[in-house]
């Protein structure tokens, strides 16, 4: 029951931040954005060839003031950072991000007197202060933080994705910078990853990377997030996914709806074709699928979905 508890209460802010999200970005952009004419619609992000794209308009480095790095070990990070280390670009992204949003933090902290009831079950009560643990030390942590953590944050993490990293293609592609607590939907910086998003989480998709064949499944069904509005709707493209995943986990998926039964040869051959290309090291069936969760998530919940470390793997 804790358990079912606890992953309600994660899918639910998960499921309202998104929501959010996705109806401030809608007010932000333009129309035409929300409903592209096919000839838009070629004319956008996704339909450019998988190439990453060369910052030339900010930077490569970012030179914070002398003190700002009091944390040793985001300093190491960021020394091979700069040095070209995609890895630790990624790494240092995101633990700058991780401190960007503490609200889960808070929040858990705040609840810690409901939390220590006489009548809350010992098992539960034993997990709560494990989280309420977890959040104290983050906050803690993040306390030696840049001051700029998430324009720095924001930089590294896309240096990582334009160096080639699969996982920090994804994470910029889905946003975990931009969209890490959507008050920066009026920065350059979000300008910038529309442009750049639907290309990057294709090519993260192309470098093998498991995470991206769900976002890409959903981006080329539906419109109901940031992310998969800049990405035109497929229908056979959805359903290979679909159906590509059930090849990697070994199972078989569900009927197609009668309207796209015609679609289904193309779907499966498509689905083929991207196994061979992009997972060829992938045994089935997959034990698991995995998913991956924002930085500041994964620093409270990280053992409750057996997860590494952020670009640790």
């Amino acid at each position: 029951m804790a358990l079912k508890t606890r992953g309600l209460v994660v899918g639910l802010i998960a499921i309202a931040a998104a929501l959010l999200g996705w109806q401030l970005w809608r007010l932000r952009a333009p129309q035409a954005d929300a409903a592209p004419t096919p000839a838009q619609a070629d004319a956008t992000p996704h339909a450019q060839p998988a190439t990453a794209a060369t910052p030339t308009d900010t930077p490569r480095k970012i030179e914070p003031t002398a003190d700002n790095y009091r944390n040793p070990q985001l300093a190491e990070l960021k020394g091979r950072a700069d040095a070209g280390d995609s890895r630790a670009s990624c790494q240092l992204g995101m633990e700058l991000l991780r401190c960007t949003d503490t609200s889960a933090a808070e929040q858990m902290l705040a609840a810690a007197e409901e939390n220590a009831r006489p009548d809350l079950p010992p098992d539960q009560r034993a997990y709560m202060t494990k989280l309420e643990n977890r959040a104290r030390q983050m906050l803690a942590e993040c306390r030696n933080t840049p001051a700029d953590a998430w324009k720095q944050g924001n930089h590294y993490l896309r240096q990582a994705a334009l160096a080639g990293e699969p996982e920090a293609m994804y994470r910029y592609a889905r946003g975990d910078s931009v969209l890490v607590d959507y008050s920066h939907m009026n920065s350059p910086e979000f300008d910038r990853w529309r442009s750049e998003a639907g290309n990057m989480l294709q090519l993260s998709f192309e470098a093998g990377y498991l995470p991206a064949v769900f976002d890409l499944m959903v981006a080329y069904s539906d419109n109901s997030s940031p992310l998969t509005g800049l990405i035109a709707n497929d229908p056979t493209k959805s359903r290979a996914m679909r159906v590509l995943i059930g090849r990697l986990a070994g199972r078989p998926v569900d009927r197609p709806e009668s309207r796209y039964a015609n679609l289904e040869p193309a779907a499966a051959a498509l689905a083929a074709q991207w196994q061979r290309d992009y997972f060829p090291t992938v045994k089935p069936p997959l034990q698991k699928l995995p998913r991956v969760m924002p930085a500041g998530f994964s620093a409270l919940y990280s053992d409750e979905a057996d997860q590494p470390a952020p670009c640790t793997q």
